[in-house]
C-alpha cells in the first residue's frame, strides 16, 4: 500500500507544476499577449543616471570644508494625460514660478525630439514647495521630483585657492541633461583628488517605444535592472579651518598670504591667500559677467599668493646671508661693522633703512636691528657664487612637493646671470641681493621652509596638506651648531629686545622671527612707498623658542612694514595656537 502512494504523490506534484506553467503561459500569451508582443517589437530600455554625492573635504578636526548637500529639483516631462492649462496654473500660482520660465520650459518640451527629456523648472526646492508638489502628484504625470547633490563650501572665501572649485561636466544625461553632482574638480584639491572625491553614479531605466515616447507597463518590471549609486570618498586634511578663518579675517583691508606649519610633522595647519573667491559660485552654472570679474578683477582674487606670488624677500633673507657668511668664513661671531647710515661702494651710497645708522654691530645685533650696512658688507665678503649655493640649499628657486601650481622665484645663480644678465653681475648687485632686493624673488612657502630649517637645527620640513601620505624622514642641511645658535639668538632678539623690528608680535618672550620690507619700486622714484607702490611687508617666525613647534609666515601686499602689518596677525595666531594646541597637551606657556 505504501509503495503505490509514492508514485501518486509524485504525479500530483508534477501535475501541479504543469498547471502553474500553463496558467502563466495563458496569462502571458492570451490575457497580456498583445502588450508583451508590442513591448518586444516596438520598445527598448533607456538608461538614466542616478546622481551620487561627492565625498566631503574635512579639516584636521573633522569639520566640513566642502560637502555635497542633497537638493530636490523639479523637472517637467511631456504627458498626454495632463491638462497644460492646469499645469501652468499650478506652476505659476501655487509654486510661484515666473511665467516666462514656465513658458520656456513647456515650449522646449513640446518639440518632438524632446519627448523623453526632462526639463529643469526649479532647483533646490524648499520643504513647503515639495509638500505642495507631492500632494498633487496623482494629478500631474508631467511633474517629477529628482534628488541631486549641490557642492557647498561653508567657509566661503577662506582657503578656497587650495580647496579649489568645480566645473561643468561635458558628459550629459540624455533624459535629464546636466546634474550638479557630476561636476568635475577644476582647481586645487578638488581637481587633484577628483577621482577619489567623485562618486559612482547609479542608473535606472525607462521603457521607450519606437516613436521615442515613454511607456508605462504593469506587466513588465525593470526595477531589478537598477544600479545603486556609490558616494565618493572623503578627503581629510591637516588644515585647521578655524585658524585659517582667524588669519583671513585678521588681514583686514590688506591682501597677502600666510602659512602655518608644524615643524616636526610638516603638517600645514593654515594656508591662506587674500583676496579670495567664493567657490560656491562654481557649484552651479555661472554668468559670464561674474566669471569675467573674477578673472580680470584688479585685485586678482583667483591668484594664490602663497604659491604664485613671487616677490623680493627684503630683510627676512638676512637669515640666509648670516648663515652663509658664517659657514663660509666670510664673517665670524666677533666680526663688527660700523654703520653710519650708509655704505659707500665706489661712487654710490647704499643706504641703511635707519638714516642715523646703527653704530658698531655684530651679526646677532645686525639681525635684531636689521642693519643693512652689516649685510651689505657680509654679502660682498661672501660673493655671489657661494651665496647662490646657500640660497639653493635653503630651497629657494625650487618647487615644493605640494600638489599646487607654483612660481619658485629666481636666485642669482650662474645660469640666471649668464642667461639674463649676459654674465655680468656687479658688486652693487651683490649688495642688493644680500638684503633681499634686486635679482632675488621668493614665495611665502619658501620663506616658511627657511625659518623651519633654522628652528629645527637644520632639518628640512616635509610639508603635507593631506593625511593620506606616508611620513618621510626629514633630510638635514649641514649647519654648525655655533652658527645656528648665533642666528637663533638674533631672531629671538628681533621680537623681544629693545631695537628689535618684530616687537608688534611680542607676547610671552617665546616667539622668534625676522621682519622684512620689500621695495615695489626704486627709492629714487617720486612714487616710492605710496599708493600701489607701497612696500610689501614680510614676517616669518617660529614658536615657542625653547621647544619649537610651529612656523608662522605672513606676507602683506603694500603693508609698508612687515612688523606693523604682519606682526599683529602673527600675535593672534600664536595666541590661538597656545589656547587650542599647547594648553590641550598640558604644556606650559
Amino acid at each position: 500500500m505504501a509503495k503505490s502512494e509514492r508514485p501518486n504523490l509524485s504525479i500530483l506534484i508534477v501535475s501541479a507544476l504543469l498547471i502553474v506553467i500553463i496558467v502563466r503561459l495563458f496569462f502571458i500569451q492570451i490575457i497580456n499577449g498583445e502588450e508583451y508582443e508590442q513591448i518586444s517589437r516596438n520598445n527598448f530600455l533607456k538608461e538614466v543616471l542616478v546622481p551620487s554625492p561627492r565625498g566631503s573635504i574635512l579639516d584636521r578636526f573633522g569639520k566640513e570644508i566642502a560637502v555635497s548637500r542633497p537638493v530636490v529639483n523639479l523637472y517637467y516631462k511631456t504627458s498626454s494625460i495632463d491638462d497644460l492649462s492646469e499645469i501652468k496654473k499650478f506652476l505659476v500660482f501655487d509654486l510661484g514660478i515666473r511665467k516666462e520660465i514656465v513658458k520656456k520650459v513647456l515650449n522646449k518640451a513640446a518639440i518632438s525630439s524632446n519627448k523623453n527629456k526632462r526639463f529643469l523648472i526649479k532647483e533646490n526646492l524648499k520643504l513647503d514647495i515639495i509638500y505642495k508638489i507631492e500632494s498633487r502628484s496623482n494629478s500631474f504625470q508631467s511633474l517629477e521630483l529628482v534628488v541631486d547633490y549641490l557642492r557647498v563650501y561653508p567657509f566661503n572665501e577662506v582657503g578656497s585657492h587650495k580647496f579649489g572649485y568645480l566645473k561643468s561636466n561635458d558628459k550629459r544625461d540624455f533624459v535629464y541633461g546636466s546634474f550638479l553632482s557630476t561636476r568635475l574638480g577644476a582647481s586645487g584639491l578638488e581637481k587633484v583628488y577628483d577621482s577619489k572625491l567623485q562618486g559612482e553614479n547609479g542608473s535606472r531605466y525607462l521603457l521607450i517605444d519606437s516613436r521615442g515616447r515613454e511607456v508605462f507597463s504593469k506587466v513588465v518590471s525593470i526595477d531589478k535592472r537598477k544600479i545603486k549609486n556609490i558616494p565618493g570618498q572623503d578627503l581629510s586634511l591637516t588644515i585647521d579651518i578655524e585658524m585659517e578663518k582667524l588669519i583671513y579675517d585678521s588681514f583686514g583691508d590688506f591682501n597677502g598670504a600666510a602659512i602655518v606649519h608644524d615643524i616636526e610633522s610638516g603638517e600645514i595647519l593654515a594656508l591662506v591667500s587674500k583676496p579670495s573667491f567664493d567657490p560656491n559660485l562654481f557649484s552651479r552654472s555661472m554668468s559670464t559677467k561674474i566669471w569675467k570679474n573674477l578673472r580680470s578683477g584688479s585685485e586678482k582674487p583667483l591668484l594664490n599668493r602663497a604659491f604664485l606670488s613671487s616677490n623680493p624677500p627684503g630683510s627676512i633673507i638676512k637669515i640666509v646671508t648670516a648663515v652663509a657668511a658664517l659657514e663660509e668664513g666670510a664673517i665670524e661671531e666677533e666680526t663688527e661693522y660700523y654703520c653710519p647710515g650708509y655704505y659707500q661702494l665706489g661712487e654710490r651710497k647704499f643706504r641703511c633703512w635707519k638714516k642715523s645708522g646703527h653704530g658698531k654691530v655684530n651679526v646677532v645685533r645686525a639681525l635684531i636691528s636689521s642693519c643693512d650696512v652689516f649685510f651689505y658688507r657680509a654679502g660682498l665678503s661672501l660673493g655671489v657664487e657661494a651665496y647662490s649655493r646657500w640660497l639653493e640649499n635653503f630651497g629657494f628657486g625650487k618647487r615644493v612637493a605640494l600638489p599646487f601650481p607654483q612660481r619658485p622665484g629666481v636666485i642669482p645663480d650662474k645660469n640666471f646671470i649668464d642667461k639674463y644678465l649676459k654674465g655680468k653681475f656687479y658688486r652693487g648687485d651683490m649688495a642688493n641681493v644680500a638684503i633681499g632686493q634686486g635679482y632675488l624673488t621668493i614665495n611665502p612657502l619658501q620663506a616658511s621652509i627657511m625659518t623651519s630649517i633654522i628652528a629645527s637645527n637644520g632639518s628640512y620640513p616635509n610639508l603635507r596638506i593631506t593625511n593620506d601620505g606616508e611620513n618621510i624622514k626629514n633630510e638635514n642641511l649641514s649647519i654648525s651648531e655655533k652658527t645656528l645658535m648665533l642666528v637663533q639668538k638674533g631672531l629671538l632678539g628681533v621680537v623681544n629686545e629693545n631695537g628689535g623690528t618684530g616687537f608688534d608680535a611680542f607676547d610671552d618672550g617665546q616667539l622668534a622671527g625676522k621682519t622684512g620690507t620689500a621695495q615695489v619700486i626704486s627709492k629714487s622714484s617720486r612714487k616710492y612707498n605710496s599708493g600701489k607702490f607701497k612696500n610689501h611687508g614680510w614676517y616669518t617666525s617660529y614658536y615657542p623658542f625653547a621647544s619649537p613647534k610651529i612656523v608662522v609666515t605672513v606676507f602683506v601686499e603694500n603693508g609698508v612694514s612687515g612688523g606693523r602689518s604682519a606682526g599683529p596677525i602673527i600675535k593672534k595666531v600664536v595666541k590661538y595656537y597656545k589656547n587650542n594646541y599647547l594648553n590641550l597637551k598640558g604644556e606650559s606657556n
